[in-house]
């Protein structure tokens, strides 16, 4: 009986239905925690989190790391998300009122063009936000001031992680059904890019702190020669001092 269900656990089709119901209950419990709209933020930092922990560290505690990340990401999650949702609808209204005006009110032409730079903002650090969250404890400016740098050390990654999310929302609007499986399935693939992004930008760092620390140390020693050399001059000196001092006594 054990020989058989050890066959069942290890074939082929288990672990591919195993793994379609691990998307599907990664993606629901991502869509059902972005009902309340202002949690959307830690829905995502919790659905990175957990298909990192799924599919890099191969732990398989689905809904346990879920509900462990949202709990951990709730307040800065929220945060996060209130502070794009605000600053999104600001620009939205400023860009329709740009291209539409408002009753007999029209803005120059020229205008459109300046209502899109305020989008600059959320396009250059959107990409990286809620993995950092995930992944790094640092506070609200921290995540989204290391957001933006990693999307200027990473331009092409930072595209094709804009090219994933636009690519899974079309598949979901056009394929409603998909939206149990898009989430998770897009969050895969944006690990596999912002944690070579991650490792680059720790790598860069240690290699900072190891050349600031030998800097130092280089300091240090030769600080510690000075003084030794200032020691001896001192010392040499002293003696020149002695000696004339004997001369005259002799003479």
């Amino acid at each position: 009986m054990k020989k058989s269900f050890d066959h069942i656990t290890n074939s082929w089709l288990y672990r591919l239905c195993k793994t379609i119901g691990d998307i599907v209950i990664i993606s629901a419990l991502f869509l059902l925690f972005c009902i309340p709209v202002i949690t959307i933020g830690a829905s995502a930092s919790a659905l990175y989190y957990t298909v990192y922990r799924k599919y890099v560290k191969k732990i398989d505690s689905v809904s346990h790391d879920f509900m462990h990340s949202l709990k951990d990401n709730l307040k800065n999650g929220i945060i996060l998300n209130l502070i794009y949702l605000i600053f999104s609808a600001a620009v939205g209204f400023n860009i329709y009122f740009a291209f539409c005006g408002m009753g007999d009110i029209k803005l120059p032409d020229w205008y459109t063009v300046v209502s899109l730079l305020p989008l600059i903002p959320i396009i250059f650090t959107f990409p990286f936000v809620y993995p950092l969250t995930a992944r790094f404890q640092n506070s609200i400016k921290a995540t989204i001031t290391n957001s933006f740098t990693l999307c200027m050390m990473n331009f092409p990654k930072f595209l094709l992680i804009w090219l994933i999310i636009i690519v899974a929302l079309a598949i979901t609007i056009a394929f409603p059904p998909a939206v149990l499986v898009t989430p998770a399935a897009a969050a895969y693939l944006i690990q596999m890019i912002t944690e070579k992004a991650f490792q680059k930008a720790m790598n860069v760092k240690k290699t900072a702190e190891s050349a600031a620390e030998k800097k130092d140390s280089q300091e240090d020693t030769d600080t510690k020669t000075s003084a030794e050399d200032e020691a001896d001059n001192g010392s040499d000196d002293e003696d020149a001092d002695d000696e004339e001092v004997e001369v005259k006594d002799d003479e």
